[in-house]
Protein backbone atom coordinates (compact mmCIF):
# COMPACT_ATOMS: atom_id res chain seq x y z
CA UNK A 1 0.00 0.00 0.00
CA UNK A 2 1.35 3.33 -1.09
CA UNK A 3 1.66 5.99 1.36
CA UNK A 4 0.45 9.55 0.25
CA UNK A 5 2.02 12.61 0.95
CA UNK A 6 1.13 13.48 4.94
CA UNK A 7 0.30 17.34 3.74
CA UNK A 8 -2.45 15.94 1.62
CA UNK A 9 -3.94 13.26 4.84
CA UNK A 10 -3.66 16.92 6.55
CA UNK A 11 -5.48 18.16 3.98
CA UNK A 12 -8.13 16.04 4.08
CA UNK A 13 -8.28 16.08 7.45
CA UNK A 14 -8.72 19.72 7.86
CA UNK A 15 -11.29 19.60 5.22
CA UNK A 16 -13.23 17.45 6.80
CA UNK A 17 -12.89 19.56 10.09
CA UNK A 18 -13.79 22.85 8.40
CA UNK A 19 -16.88 21.50 6.76
CA UNK A 20 -18.23 20.08 10.09
CA UNK A 21 -17.38 23.00 11.52
CA UNK A 22 -19.97 24.74 8.86
CA UNK A 23 -22.15 22.06 8.34
CA UNK A 24 -22.85 21.79 12.02
CA UNK A 25 -23.76 25.76 13.00
CA UNK A 26 -25.93 25.53 10.08
CA UNK A 27 -28.04 22.68 11.30
CA UNK A 28 -28.28 24.09 15.01
CA UNK A 29 -29.66 27.67 13.07
CA UNK A 30 -32.22 25.85 11.39
CA UNK A 31 -33.29 24.06 14.51
CA UNK A 32 -33.48 26.80 16.20
CA UNK A 33 -35.48 29.11 13.69
CA UNK A 34 -37.88 26.63 12.95
CA UNK A 35 -38.92 26.04 16.47
CA UNK A 36 -37.53 22.55 17.40
CA UNK A 37 -34.53 23.78 19.78
CA UNK A 38 -34.78 26.45 22.17
CA UNK A 39 -32.75 29.70 22.26
CA UNK A 40 -29.73 29.06 24.89
CA UNK A 41 -30.01 31.68 27.37
CA UNK A 42 -27.18 33.75 27.69
CA UNK A 43 -28.13 36.63 29.25
CA UNK A 44 -31.00 35.79 31.92
CA UNK A 45 -34.31 37.66 31.79
CA UNK A 46 -34.68 40.12 34.45
CA UNK A 47 -37.09 39.79 37.31
CA UNK A 48 -37.18 42.34 40.26
CA UNK A 49 -39.51 41.08 42.43
CA UNK A 50 -41.44 38.39 40.43
CA UNK A 51 -43.17 40.75 38.13
CA UNK A 52 -41.01 41.03 34.28
CA UNK A 53 -41.58 44.15 31.86
CA UNK A 54 -42.67 43.19 28.55
CA UNK A 55 -39.84 45.22 26.79
CA UNK A 56 -37.32 43.77 29.18
CA UNK A 57 -38.30 40.09 28.27
CA UNK A 58 -38.39 40.93 24.54
CA UNK A 59 -34.94 42.35 24.46
CA UNK A 60 -33.57 40.01 26.17
CA UNK A 61 -35.03 36.91 24.12
CA UNK A 62 -33.77 39.12 21.39
CA UNK A 63 -30.12 39.53 22.12
CA UNK A 64 -30.37 36.07 23.14
CA UNK A 65 -31.22 35.18 19.78
CA UNK A 66 -28.60 37.85 18.35
CA UNK A 67 -25.50 36.15 20.29
CA UNK A 68 -26.27 32.74 19.36
CA UNK A 69 -26.08 33.29 15.89
CA UNK A 70 -23.28 35.40 15.88
CA UNK A 71 -21.56 32.83 17.53
CA UNK A 72 -22.46 30.62 14.82
CA UNK A 73 -21.42 32.90 12.41
CA UNK A 74 -17.80 32.98 13.93
CA UNK A 75 -17.99 28.89 14.07
CA UNK A 76 -18.75 29.16 10.18
CA UNK A 77 -16.00 31.40 9.17
CA UNK A 78 -13.74 29.44 11.41
CA UNK A 79 -14.58 26.64 9.50
CA UNK A 80 -14.29 28.49 5.86
CA UNK A 81 -10.62 29.18 6.88
CA UNK A 82 -9.96 25.83 7.81
CA UNK A 83 -11.46 23.89 5.46
CA UNK A 84 -9.90 26.53 2.63
CA UNK A 85 -6.28 25.74 4.36
CA UNK A 86 -7.20 22.19 3.84
CA UNK A 87 -8.04 22.74 0.04
CA UNK A 88 -4.48 24.44 -0.27
CA UNK A 89 -2.65 21.79 1.23
CA UNK A 90 -4.83 18.96 -0.95
CA UNK A 91 -4.04 20.72 -4.20
CA UNK A 92 -0.77 20.36 -6.00
CA UNK A 93 0.73 23.49 -7.62
CA UNK A 94 2.75 23.19 -10.70
CA UNK A 95 4.32 26.41 -12.19
CA UNK A 96 5.01 26.38 -15.35
CA UNK A 97 8.39 28.46 -16.44
CA UNK A 98 9.54 29.61 -20.58
CA UNK A 99 12.28 31.11 -22.59
CA UNK A 100 10.30 33.76 -23.05
CA UNK A 101 9.33 34.25 -19.32
CA UNK A 102 12.36 34.34 -17.94
CA UNK A 103 14.08 36.44 -20.54
CA UNK A 104 11.45 39.02 -19.91
CA UNK A 105 11.95 39.17 -16.64
CA UNK A 106 15.49 39.80 -17.12
CA UNK A 107 15.32 42.07 -18.97
CA UNK A 108 12.25 44.01 -17.13
CA UNK A 109 15.47 44.20 -14.37
CA UNK A 110 18.02 45.31 -16.53
CA UNK A 111 15.59 48.63 -17.28
CA UNK A 112 15.28 49.36 -13.62
CA UNK A 113 18.58 49.00 -12.74
CA UNK A 114 19.56 51.55 -15.56
CA UNK A 115 16.64 54.15 -14.68
CA UNK A 116 18.09 54.03 -10.77
CA UNK A 117 21.57 54.87 -11.31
Amino acid sequence: MKVEKPEKIVGYVLLVIGLIFIILPILLAIAILLGGMKVPQLIPTPTEGGTSDGFAVGSVAFSNACLIFFILLILMWGGSIISSRGVAMIKEVQFKITRESLGEGAEFVKEEKTEKS
